[in-house]
């Protein structure tokens, strides 16, 4: 507990969240500005074999997935791997995993916002930071009237992305010409694991199904599925979509455009297409922003309750059973992120801290195999064999991302490590003379 912090009381919210409503926010926080940006990038890293880029991220993103949904399973609360990792690993862990977890998606709130406000200004001419901020509020007010109205909007805007993109896709597959997929392999398989990396990215989100758990109604059944349904679901759309944007434009301009989607849509919906391809990544970032106040106010929500955070935060609407204040916080410093207007150092350090809270999840797992006991209703198959794979994964892409992410991970690692020694001496008290 922090210094001159008391446990508030153990507060609990509804389960208001039906299946398609938990799949609708994993979905909303993965399909987010990453497919409008980085099927580009992977296209110029790997050529056509981009497209098998995106399937290797998939099996990447499913090794984390299957531990992750067997821990939803066996605890469905509030804040997902922060959960997980209090509940066995202790008070310790637990408040680092918190840390990491909520810094993450605070950090990667910042790519989410100021991208929708790019699109909004290419839109309406409305100024991106004016856009970014003004998207923050937006989600606030519809966090803070509950979570079911959250659950709805956030099903009816994804509908409406989901549509866009597969529509997108639909009218460009007759335009797909064979002959841009070669050379397959350009740069080698070097490329293809470099493009592999950064697309692993794309499908970051479905965790935030877990950190929901405590809302979502039938949690050892509708919790697993909406897992994996949500990473299935991601997959087949970014498919199509790049399968559409390498064989309409071709790997090489794919990777030199700014906006890939947009200068693919063009080739076979004329000018009419970039503006379509803009209105759906407002869609899509308004969603995905949805999901990301909805994770980070849960995580602090769930922090607080436990007495790790002030306990304030742990408050909840009795008409409506939001945690309003934990909502209103973590949408101020939403805000301040999108104000600062570094993308670059928003998807560094949030990447690194993305990457990093997946490790102690697994440890969780790999001592509750151990331990024994009764099974969940969900069990994730192999472990002997996909546990390492997923370690060894996680380290892969931690590595992998650079110097900014590493050194501004760090720091914020260490402050929370600050954070914790300076809340240890207040339980401790002053030493008698």
């Amino acid at each position: 507990m922090q210094p001159g912090l008391a446990a508030a009381p153990r507060a609990r919210l509804r389960r208001t969240l039906g299946l398609c409503s938990a799949v609708a926010l994993g979905v909303g926080g993965t399909i987010g500005g990453g497919i409008f940006v980085l099927v580009g990038h992977t296209a110029a890293v790997a050529g056509p074999a981009a497209l098998l880029a995106f399937a290797l991220a998939f099996v990447a993103g499913l090794l984390i997935a299957l531990p992750y949904a067997e821990l939803a399973c066996r605890y469905p609360e509030a804040g997902g791997g922060y959960a997980f990792v209090r509940a066995v690993l202790g008070r310790g862990w637990g408040f680092m995993m918190g840390w990491v977890f909520w810094g993450a998606y605070l950090f990667v709130s910042g790519y989410v916002t100021l991208g929708f406000g790019g699109y909004l200004q290419a839109l309406t001419g409305i100024p991106a930071l004016w856009g970014a901020v003004g998207l923050v509020i937006a989600c606030a007010l519809v966090n803070v009237a509950g979570v079911r109205l959250s659950g709805q909007v956030q099903v009816a805007v994804m509908l409406l992305a989901l549509a866009g993109l597969l529509g997108f896709a639909l009218a460009g597959l007759p335009s797909v010409d064979p002959a841009r997929f070669e050379p397959w392999l350009p740069n080698g398989p070097g490329g293809l694991l470099a493009a592999a990396l950064t697309a692993f990215l794309a499908f970051g989100g479905f965790d935030m199904v877990a950190a929901a758990g405590e809302e979502v109604e039938q949690p050892e059944r509708n919790l697993p599925r909406a897992i994996l349904a949500t990473l299935a679901l991601v997959l087949f759309v970014y498919l199509l979509v790049v399968l559409v944007a390498l064989g309409t434009l071709g790997w090489r301009e794919l990777g030199a455009s700014a906006a890939p989607l947009s200068a693919a849509a063009t080739q076979f919906l004329g000018p009419a297409g970039g503006k379509l391809i803009a209105a759906v990544a407002v869609c899509t970032t308004a969603a995905t922003a949805n999901a990301v106040l909805v994770v980070t106010s849960r995580i602090s929500f769930a922090m607080a309750r436990d007495g790790l955070l002030p306990a304030a935060l742990a408050r909840v609407s009795p008409a409506t059973g939001a945690p309003w204040a934990a909502v209103l916080v973590c949408a101020a410093i939403l805000a301040l992120v999108a104000a600062l207007g570094s993308l670059r150092l928003a998807t560094a350090v949030g990447g690194f801290l993305y990457v990093a809270h997946f490790l102690p999840p697994l440890l969780v797992l790999l001592k509750l195999r151990q331990r024994g006991g009764p099974p969940p209703a969900f069990r994730m198959p192999c472990p002997a064999l996909l546990l390492p794979l997923a370690f060894a994964m996680s380290l892969v892409m931690l590595v992998s991302s650079g110097w900014i992410g590493l050194l501004g991970g760090l720091a914020w690692i260490a402050l929370g490590g600050v954070l914790q020694h300076l809340g240890s001496m207040g339980r401790a008290g002053p030493k008698p003379l």
